[in-house]
Formats: structure tokens, C-alpha cells, sequence
């Protein structure tokens, strides 16, 4: 096992409500966060058993925004 891996099962997962993924991203607006989404920038939320609040897991969009400074810089 990987020092990641381990990393990861340790850490509980944290998610974001949309309000704080919108301060995340520079204080956009809620609908930037869904337009967002949609047009595959940031991951789509999930909802949790019950739950109608969309949510967004932490780590997804950590690997989401290395992702896009990597396709930044290599074109």
C-alpha cells in the first residue's frame, strides 16, 4: 500500500455544499457552479441517501483541478 492510499483510508471524506464550492472557485455564483458541472469542469454532485442537497466530494475536486492545471500547461 501506497503512502496515498493509506492517506486516503485514514481521512474521512468531507463534502461540499454548492455554496462552498462557489467561494472555492473565487466566490462564483451558485448557477456557475452548476454550469460548471455540467459542462464537465468541476465533477457532478452526488446526493446522499435522503438527502436533496447536492453535494460535492473534496478529493474529486482536487483531482478535477490538478487535472485541468496539467491540460493548461501542456497546451
Amino acid at each position: 500500500m501506497t503512502e496515498q492510499d493509506y492517506e486516503k483510508r485514514r481521512k474521512p471524506k468531507r463534502y461540499l455544499r454548492k455554496r462552498q464550492v462557489a467561494e472555492r472557485y473565487g466566490g462564483v455564483s451558485e448557477r456557475t457552479v452548476d454550469r460548471m458541472a455540467d459542462d464537465g469542469r468541476i465533477p457532478l454532485p452526488i446526493y446522499l441517501k435522503g438527502s436533496r442537497f447536492p453535494l460535492w466530494d473534496d478529493d474529486e475536486l482536487d483531482a478535477a483541478d490538478r487535472q485541468a492545471t496539467r491540460a493548461r500547461l501542456t497546451a
